[in-house]
């Protein structure tokens, strides 16, 4: 009997999902013409009529969330505020998880030219905490694909370990009046699986980049189904799509900026569709 009563769901789903529209996701705000993860980007992909944001997350000092693509401050895209570069530092020697919010403000993250992004529009800005974020982007009411960056290799040292991290998002996001709109991913299934225990009310995304051999692989590792498969975009085609929808499980895919490849997954019913170029996707 429950056997059937999944199927009947994942039919249910499959049928309901196709012809509804693909939702269309600012990667790390909108990277491809505003510097990455910051209030401005993400206020600026709303404006062009994005259906949401992603935003990637980590811990620092003082256990508050930070929104940043490396626990630690990168060279490649950050310098100090005055200007100065950063010299014959290691991301050991900057590491967020070992900085408070001032140390964190002493640097400019949006001031350094990109080369794989040459439209990016340069503006000098700080990583914002979470709940800054909240506040600025409160009147969009925004989904926001709340990227949660965490890897084994550095539990203790870049970041807490999951148990731990789960209780920080949890107290800091549990009180947000659209916390509906929050979909949780990550690559990491013991984070995932972590708050999905104490969270067990939300969205959740398992983010992938290699291939597997059958659907049940790609989720194996965790202790639920969720929401939907975040699939690195070459991963993506018909058959997997329409395998997940059977189950009643969304598929995502990062990082499309190609609108030809965007649109041709759309045709295959992709359901939501992340990149640095929400300009593109959007009439």
């Amino acid at each position: 009997m429950q056997n059937l009563i999944i199927l009947i769901l994942g039919v249910l789903f499959y049928f309901n999902s196709m012809g509804q529209k693909m939702q269309i996701y600012g990667h790390r705000g909108c990277r491809g013409l505003l510097p990455e993860n910051t209030i401005v980007g993400f206020k600026k992909a709303l404006d062009l009529g994005a259906d949401g944001i992603e935003w990637d997350v980590v811990v620092n000092k003082e256990k508050k969330l930070i929104i940043s693509h490396e626990p630690y401050i990168d060279t490649l895209y950050c310098q100090y505020n005055n200007g100065k570069k950063i010299k014959n530092q290691s991301p050991k020697d900057l590491n967020i998880y070992t900085m408070g919010c001032e140390e964190i403000n002493e640097f400019d993250c949006g001031s350094i030219f990109q080369k794989d992004f040459p439209n990016q529009t340069l503006i000098k800005s700080t990583k914002p905490t979470v709940k800054d974020a909240f506040i600025a982007i409160e009147k969009y009411n925004p989904t926001i694909l709340f990227e949660i960056k965490s890897d084994e290799s550095v539990y203790g040292l870049f970041q807490p370990n999951p148990k731990e991290y789960a209780q920080i998002i949890k107290s800091e996001v549990e009180k947000y009046q659209y916390l509906e709109q929050l979909i949780f991913m990550s690559f990491d299934h013991n984070i995932i699986n972590e708050l999905h225990k104490v969270m067990p009310n939300q969205r959740y995304v398992f983010l992938v980049h290699m291939p597997k051999l059958t659907l049940e692989s790609y989720i194996a590792e965790l202790n639920f189904i969720p929401y939907a498969i975040g699939m690195y975009y070459p991963l993506v085609n018909k058959n997997n799509i329409n395998s997940f929808h059977e189950k009643g499980i969304k598929v995502f895919a990062w990082t499309v900026n190609n609108q030809k490849k965007g649109f041709q997954l759309e045709k295959i019913n992709l359901d939501g569709l992340i990149t640095d170029y929400p300009n593109l996707f959007i009439e």
